[in-house]
């Protein structure tokens, strides 16, 4: 099984519907996310008269103080933002003297009057006040890139669970070995020149410039893939793939006899549909499929008879 290519869209997508949820459900899922990206993230509840401080969350030692606020539907909305941040920040201010950094999380529009109220305060906390201050609005997209869009699958699951776009593909057991490529830069052949398999096998086969080009990248692996092939613990797993190589071009060519056509059927029998939207797995791709074909397993051979490859 293999997520597609495009599944952290999908969980943007999620966060930004749970970033139109108004009041305390924002609020609760600011709450949520803050509490997975800070490994000390800590959010006081109410206590009598004494209420939370204004506080929804501190981090990093008591250094960063977060104030979340939700809009609520049927108010006037750009004077309750600025109300909001300027009764936020005194009270925080007030009763904690340890951050240094404040962020105010909102989902609502930023509207001059809100600017005014926000930028007073910056002036007013500058480098050369008493108590010098980070203050920073955080929005609904701030808030995808600096922390939602950081985290790993297993994060992004855990808030919306229930994995997108997920399906078969035919060699499942070369899901490990792309990983393995994608996950680093390290053991780029780099400084080895592109040895032809045989010299003229792309010019037998017709491969157009691009596929050339996709291939000569994915060769920069090949030590990598070299490694992996080694290291496995069934000795018979390069000629099964191999062989489930030259079954996969056969059919391609029952489809259609464009080479770069039957290249994409293969691109997508190894790493799934879309997988040009994640660079790293598209490498990936070409670097299995071309160390495959390098290996004379798929197209054919200028050095045999044409039509027994």
């Amino acid at each position: 099984m293999l997520l597609t290519a495009n599944w952290r869209e999908w969980y943007r997508f999620r966060h930004l519907q749970a970033c139109f949820e108004s009041g305390t459900k924002f609020e609760d899922y600011v709450s949520e996310i803050l509490n997975i990206y800070h490994d000390d993230f800590l959010n006081p509840a109410p206590s009598g008269s004494l209420g939370d401080g204004g506080c929804d969350g501190l981090a990093e030692s008591g250094t960063i103080f977060y104030a979340c606020y939700g809009q609520r539907p049927g108010r006037d909305a750009e004077r309750e933002l600025a109300r909001k941040i300027e009764s936020d920040f005194a009270r925080g201010f007030a009763e904690w003297d340890t951050f240094h950094t404040w962020r105010f999380v909102t989902n609502a529009p930023v509207g001059p009057l809100a600017v005014r109220s926000f930028t007073a305060l910056q002036q007013t906390h500058g480098v050369s006040s008493a108590r010098p201050l980070t203050l920073r609005i955080v929005k609904s997209d701030d808030l995808w890139t600096l922390v939602v869009g950081t985290f790993g699958f297993s994060e992004l699951n855990s808030l919306f669970p229930g994995a997108p776009g997920v399906e078969n593909i035919e060699l499942a057991d070369l899901l490990p070995l792309l990983d393995t490529l994608g996950n680093s830069d390290q053991d780029l052949d780099i400084d080895s020149p592109i040895a032809p398999v045989p010299s003229n096998k792309m010019d037998f086969n017709d491969l157009p410039e691009a596929s050339r080009i996709e291939f000569n990248a994915g060769r920069l692996l090949a030590r990598r893939i070299n490694r992996w092939y080694e290291e496995s613990s069934d000795p018979d797993l390069y000629d099964k793939h191999g062989k489930r190589f030259k079954v996969l071009y056969q059919e391609a060519l029952l489809i259609t006899q464009v080479p770069a056509e039957i290249l994409e059927r293969l691109y997508v029998s190894v790493a799934g549909p879309n997988f040009r939207m994640d660079g790293r797995r598209a490498n990936a791709a070409f670097a299995v499929v071309s160390y495959f074909f390098d290996r004379c397993h798929i197209f054919k051979d200028p050095t045999l008879i044409p039509d027994s490859a």
